[in-house]
């Protein structure tokens, strides 16, 4: 049993490195016809996996900063849409959940392809732009797999977005990949 747990633990503790850790992130807001930067604001970016049951950590998470922010960021949640999806792809919990978080925007990303415009291979990614549009933050906003509360990635994104550049503008990712997490005819995520 402790065994078990111990692996369980370790699970939940190590970053996704489905495509060797974090692939690179643009410096600059990318050309995207989806997505339309606001102008003189912070704009965080979150790629989402609507069958990830670990990103429901991000997204708490999410629902935090945009409280904490006061509307001092714009949100953008990214969910990715593979090709040959079944048609209840996205009706999740996970959705729904971001649904309820004032300010944030969804877009249904067909195929993935403006989650690969900002550089996420995992869910929960986040790449944090100040109001010029250049990259000031990438990585997760949690400590690890299904965690919520104190972290490095939610402290670093509310510190730049109030003014305060900390040592921090980079955090490893805890969630499924993007592009190769298993999912079963009913679509749930297989372990």
């Amino acid at each position: 049993m402790f065994c078990g747990m111990l692996a369980m633990f370790h699970d939940q503790m190590t970053p996704n490195t489905a495509a060797g850790g974090m692939v690179e992130v643009p410096p600059k807001w990318p050309a995207c016809p989806d997505i339309a930067r606001r102008a003189g604001e912070f704009t965080l970016v979150m790629a989402l996996h609507p069958q990830c049951p670990c990103s429901r950590a991000s997204v708490s998470e999410l629902g935090q900063l945009m409280a904490r922010t006061a509307g001092k960021m714009d949100a953008v949640a990214l969910f990715v849409v593979p090709a040959g999806a079944p048609a209840d792809w996205l009706r999740t919990d996970l959705l729904n959940q971001v649904k309820q978080i004032p300010g944030v925007r969804i877009i249904y990303d067909r195929d993935g392809a403006d989650a690969r415009r900002f550089g996420a291979d995992t869910s929960g990614q986040v790449a944090l732009f100040d109001p010029a549009g250049t990259l000031v933050f990438c990585g997760g906003i949690t400590d690890g797999r299904g965690h919520e509360g104190d972290n490095v990635g939610s402290d670093a994104v509310l510190d730049l977005v109030r003014g305060q550049r900390g040592p921090v503008v980079r955090t490893d990712v805890y969630g499924c990949s993007l592009g190769l997490c298993p999912v079963s005819q009913q679509g749930e995520k297989q372990r």
